[in-house]
């Protein structure tokens, strides 16, 4: 039975306690989108106390890629601080077990000790010396095979030991050896001042690399006037907007923002800045040391670090003397490095290639109707990357608290709405058309809606710059409906034109339609329609026009007041379009109607007609191919079945010779039907060339 014990080591640290620094307080934080914040102290330099920054373990490498001093007369000579090593590294030099998640055990530190000098208690009774080894921690496997060679201790460590128990074996100065029980061990104390640093730098080595404790950048310089600015990891800022409509003004927007301080410290009169902004910013290893690896050159002869007579005579090496149940000795070294770089960099977008293998639709550049996108407002305006919204007075945010900070309140130019998706029998919506009428760009934040001394609804506003418009929707319009009572599509094509093996019908659509409008409310409503159109439209029959440039869709609006329904109204939209279609998917019927189109000219109706005769003989040369490919599919399965009748018949079946002669006919078959296939696909390779050489007459002129 293993008993299990709870061991306490003191190591007492023996480092001499620096003076304490002087913080320099935190007058400035700038706050950006990318999850960074710019930190900024201020005070003097230099007097017996210095000046220090405090820096989480996580941020070291940040702040020191980009720490920066400013002031008139400040002048810094060092900034200096801890070395940070690697867990790996710092129990190496303690003597533990290098791997980070390797548990320590009294055991293990014990065997980092071999060598020093060291005090135990034991029971109350205390022994000091050196410790020369520590015997134990068999393996029970080895101990409990009896007493055949394969079960014996196969280690220094084994030697000797009983099962389950270990001990440290010390020599004093007056040269007495004692053993030490490990498992009545309550206190181990190292007596070299050295060795307790290593140990407390390998404890302080995990501890820097899981709590992220914070350390001191310790300035070293002289200035009355000096600021030190330096960038950190900050949660990001996010904003959240409010708009009160009013029908008797204008519309109040209020932007607020959510800081949080994640910090262990106060914050206190600090002044803080917003950024609507993305500067680029990366992770960098940058304080703890990092060594370069050297090639090993070892000499042409390889030569032992060891004497060879350490433990033994020649005579004993040879002859009768050989000691046959002596132990051996063997040495050896390995050495093994690693190392990798990478790099990684703002993605870019790879242009899409379009593969269109079916006819598509879109505005005709060919034949135009109108220009609704001339009617769009509030595009946006170029101005500066990045705004800095700055709060009117110093915050103060106690380390741990988070708090909304408002850094916008401004009229806005706003307006109720009322949308509908479409000319359809859809559910109508109640939206907002917002124009960022403020002098800078406005982030990305939730956007709550209140109108009538109430809630009306909540969306998402979306980055918008200065005079930058956006319609957005915000619930369910139950009281307003429209209903298509009448449609009426008619298409004209205008203009045929092959380029890059597309057809291109640029045409002319007009959609008439009859509805109706219905309001329930008590209130009016200003009906946005988003119309299935591009900017190359017309629009009759709406009281006003509009074109949303984030869709791309132009807008049919309609008044419609409190109570009010409006039938029989009649809206007609003019729409020039092109459909283009791929040459191999080109049709029958759809060439035939455009072939007798009166609205082409007599050059595009007759390349119609040329390309339907050509088409349909390529049709029935691709039959002829398609029907050879099935003959020949037959063919070979007949083949199949024929070599294996003729593999199940025996030498001496009577008609194996019929067998055979089948199957050589089916063969020459297969072979005439292959010829007669090569022959085909060579005709139908004519007739497509044939039917492309028929539209290169509505080639564009060069």
């Amino acid at each position: 039975r293993t008993t299990c014990l709870a061991i306490v080591l003191s190591l007492t640290c023996a480092c001499a306690t620096l003076a304490s620094e002087r913080t320099l307080p935190l007058t400035k934080l700038r706050l950006y989108e990318t999850g960074v914040g710019y930190y900024e102290r201020a005070g003097a330099l230099g007097g017996p106390a210095g000046a220090s920054v405090p820096v989480p373990s996580g941020h070291l490498d940040d702040a020191l890629k980009s720490l920066v001093v400013l002031g008139p007369d400040g002048q810094v000579r060092s900034v200096a601080f801890d070395s940070r090593h690697s867990p790996a590294v710092a129990r190496a030099r303690a003597g533990l077990p290098p791997e980070p998640d390797a548990p320590i055990r009294l055991h293990d530190v014990l065997l980092g000790l071999r060598g020093h000098e060291i005090a135990v208690t034991q029971g109350g009774r205390r022994a000091r010396g050196r410790l020369v080894d520590v015997i134990g921690v068999p393996d029970p496997d080895l101990l409990e095979g009896g007493g055949s060679d394969d079960s014996r201790p196969s280690t220094a460590e084994q030697a000797g030991a009983l099962q389950g128990k270990a001990f440290a074996l010390l020599v004093t100065r007056t040269g007495r050896y004692r053993r030490v029980d490990v498992a009545k061990i309550s206190q181990v104390v190292p007596t070299d001042p050295d060795v307790r640093a290593r140990m407390q730098a390998a404890l302080d080595a995990t501890v820097a690399l899981r709590s992220n404790a914070r350390g001191l950048l310790e300035v070293e310089g002289k200035g009355e006037q000096v600021r030190v600015g330096y960038l950190a990891e900050s949660p990001v800022w996010r904003a959240s907007y409010r708009i009160v409509l009013d029908d008797d003004e204008a519309a109040r927007l209020q932007g607020w923002a959510l800081v949080h301080n994640d910090t262990e410290e106060d914050w206190q009169a600090v002044t803080l800045e917003l950024v609507n902004g993305r500067p680029d910013s990366f992770l960098f290893p940058l304080a703890a040391p990092r060594y370069e690896r050297r090639e090993l050159v070892v000499p042409d002869r390889e030569l032992s670090s060891v004497p060879q007579l350490l433990d033994t005579t020649p005579d004993a090496m040879w002859g009768d003397f050989l000691d046959t149940d002596g132990g051996s000795h063997g040495y050896g070294g390995g050495y093994g490095t690693g190392s990798g770089a990478g790099f990684g960099g703002r993605g870019k977008r790879v242009p899409a290639v379009r593969m269109a293998r079916a006819a598509t639709s879109g505005s005709s550049d060919l034949v135009s109707v109108g220009n609704l996108a001339a009617l769009a407002t509030g595009s946006g305006r170029e101005t500066r990357t990045a705004f800095v919204y700055g709060a009117r007075e110093p915050i103060d945010l106690a380390a741990g608290r988070s708090a909304m900070v408002p850094f916008v309140q401004s009229p806005l130019e706003s307006a109720a709405i009322t949308w509908i998706t479409g000319f359809a029998d859809a559910t109508a919506r109640h939206a907002v058309r917002v124009v960022n009428s403020t002098s800078q760009t406005l982030p990305e934040g939730t956007l709550s809606v209140f109108a009538d001394g109430g809630f009306s609804g909540e969306t998402v506003l979306p980055r918008l710059k200065p005079g930058q418009r956006r319609f957005l929707e915000i619930g369910d319009d139950p009281d307003t409906e429209l209903t298509i009572e009448e449609r009426k599509v008619e298409s004209v094509p205008k203009r045929l034109v092959y380029e890059d093996g597309r057809l291109e019908e640029h045409l002319i659509r007009t959609t008439t339609l009859t509805l109706e409008l219905v309001n329930r409310s008590g209130q009016p409503r200003h009906v946005h329609v988003e119309v299935d159109a591009g900017s190359n439209t017309t629009i009759e029959g709406a009281d006003r026009i509009d074109f949303d440039q984030e869709r791309e869709h132009p807008l049919a609006i309609f008044e419609v007041g409190p109570g009010e329904r409006i039938e029989g109204r009649k809206v007609v939209v003019v729409q020039g379009i092109s459909n283009l279609t791929p040459f191999d998917v080109l049709a029958e019927p759809e060439l035939r109607r455009l072939s007798t189109a009166p609205s082409l000219t007599e050059a595009e109706r007759s390349a119609m007609v040329t390309t339907l005769e050509r088409l349909e003989q390529q049709r029935k040369a691709q039959a002829e191919v398609s029907r050879l490919l099935a003959e020949i599919t037959v063919i070979e399965g007949d083949i199949e079945r024929l070599r294996g009748h003729l593999s199940a018949a025996g030498d001496g079946e009577s008609d194996k010779g019929s067998l055979v002669d089948r199957l050589l006919a089916t063969e020459d078959q297969l072979q005439a039907r292959r010829k007669e296939l090569e022959a085909a696909n060579e005709a139908l390779g004519e007739r497509v060339e044939a039917t492309r050489e028929a539209l290169t007459v509505l080639a564009p002129a060069p």
